[in-house]
């Protein structure tokens, strides 16, 4: 009996502990459930992917996009509208960012679509940020009442672009004349043959760094008080009254100086004495004038790194000694039609910059600097590259006009340097936006010059019929008359990791 009664306590207390596990797994399954319920709650409530974002960097993101970098600005700001609108519509978050960010409304430009109420909303949200402005084309019946709203801001311009016709760059500069712009750095204007503008004068804009005139009338009033702290300067200019405006630019802390245009004025007598202006700091020049030497001639320029020229034709009847011979980058600008055929002219450009580490030259170009102009002598160069003792670094720009240039003159002219045991050259073949060469063509020049150092190419473009390979490998050219495949009749970039296998497999 007593057995008996031990078992069927046993099996009590087992039937007590399988009725409380019941009980807690109900428990839990409830738990599993709410917490469920939960979670999901927590997902709905939730910011959605696109506003998870740091703000930091949806700012960043959303900069590419809202600020401009240059381009074509009169696109950009036509644009720039109905872009912040489109963006600020992506959610809520979105728009209070680009609601509050004052960099994102920095950019202004008065074009034919401005108006004075989105003006005055654009300076109010952007702030006390620094302002780009850009002046392009507005209508000539509301220029005023936009000048009248944005000119408050002058002392939060950084940078300011004017493009306009004639009849309103007049208004527009009299206006800017009559006041300040303490944080004005960089200003681009085409000046139509206007005189230099007051606004500009270092009591009025006393940053100015970056200044580029376009089409400017230069009158004895130019530069009439020098700046001390522009440092790129770049004019063309379509009328010279005074030569003596040289005088009048910032000589001392200019860095970079560009000047296009007809200088000096052919009805009058170059008035500059020989090494009569000197640019103790600067380092890159570029002329592209109607006689750059007569220039060269009266500057000294003993920081000089980088020089670009502009060839006109015309007599090279100045030497400039020794005082171009530490520049170490040359280019030659290539020209519309035809570039420098005088040999002669080249011998001379050569023997004044013979310290030249790195030149560019358009393909039109090599005959007449790598063309043997003289008997074999080992005493004198016999072309007007062997002056360049020092090159490393040769860049041959290839433009639309350039046809099928003297690529095996350049060869032979390679051989023979690597032949008197000359350090090899980095050669590099460059396309302008607008040319392109056949494959042939490329095969020939790829196979004349591939025992240089270093062959590369930048910007290069194909143009064949080009289908893409079925094992994904590079664009096979189109050979036959193959049907319902989709050709490829526009131009092809070029990298420089695929030219040899694109070679072999043609």
């Amino acid at each position: 009996m007593a057995k008996l009664a031990h078992a069927r306590a046993e099996l009590a207390q087992l039937q007590s502990t399988e009725q409380t596990l019941v009980e807690q797994l109900l428990a839990v399954r409830v738990a599993i459930e709410t917490q469920k319920s939960k979670i999901s709650k927590l997902v709905e409530d939730r910011p959605s992917l696109i506003n998870r974002l740091p703000i930091e960097l949806l700012t960043k993101i959303l900069g590419f996009l809202l600020v401009s970098s240059g381009g074509d600005r009169y696109r950009f700001f036509r644009s720039l509208p109905k872009l912040r609108k489109n963006l600020a519509g992506v959610s809520r978050f979105w728009r209070d960012v680009i609601r509050n960010t004052p960099v994102f409304w920095s950019n202004i430009g008065l074009t034919r679509d401005s108006d004075s109420y989105s003006l005055m909303t654009q300076l109010k949200r952007s702030r006390e940020c620094l302002l780009d402005i850009v002046i392009l084309n507005p209508h000539e019946g509301s220029l005023d009442a936009l000048l009248d709203t944005l000119i408050p801001s002058a002392i939060r311009w950084r940078s300011l672009t004017v493009q306009v016709p004639s009849i309103l760059l007049s208004s527009i500069i009299c206006k800017l004349d009559r006041y300040k712009f303490p944080c004005l750095e960089d200003v681009f204007i085409d000046m139509r043959n206007c005189a230099y503008p007051q606004f500009l004068l270092p009591t009025h804009c006393p940053v100015l760094r970056h200044l580029d005139l376009r089409g400017l009338c230069v009158t004895e009033d130019f530069f009439s008080t020098a700046s001390t702290t522009l440092t790129t300067l770049s004019l063309s200019m379509g009328l010279i009254r005074d030569q003596l405006f040289l005088f009048r630019i910032p000589t001392q802390s200019l860095t970079s100086l560009t000047i296009t245009g007809d200088c000096p004025d052919h009805d009058r007598n170059w008035v500059l004495e020989r090494d009569a202006v000197c640019f103790p700091v600067l380092q890159r020049l570029v002329l592209d004038t109607r006689d750059p030497h007569l220039f060269m001639d009266a500057i000294v320029t003993p920081k000089l790194e980088h020089f670009v020229y502009g060839y006109h034709p015309g007599p090279l009847f100045c030497t400039f000694r020794s005082k171009f011979n530490y520049v170490r980058h040359f280019t030659s600008l290539p020209r519309l039609h035809g570039g420098i055929s005088s040999s002669w002219v080249a011998h001379v450009l050569c023997r004044n910059f013979s310290g030249v580490r790195y030149a560019s030259l358009p393909a039109n170009d090599i005959a007449t600097f790598f063309m043997p102009t003289c008997p074999p002598d080992d005493s004198v160069p016999q072309t007007a590259a062997d002056n360049w003792e020092s090159l490393e670094r040769l860049t041959v720009v290839c433009n639309i006009d350039d046809g099928y240039w003297n690529v095996d003159t350049l060869a032979k002219w390679l051989t023979k340097r690597q032949g008197l045991g000359l350090p090899s050259l980095h050669v590099q073949l460059a396309g302008s936006p607008f040319a392109h060469m056949t494959i042939e063509e490329f095969s020939f020049r790829y196979n004349q010059l591939r025992d240089c150092r270093v062959l590369s190419f930048e910007g290069i473009r194909l143009s064949h019929t080009l289908y893409p390979s079925t094992d994904g490998s590079l664009l096979h050219r189109y050979k036959g008359g193959q049907q319902g495949q989709h050709h490829f009749a526009q131009l092809a970039e070029v990298t420089p990791s695929k030219v040899g296998s694109f070679l072999a497999r043609e």
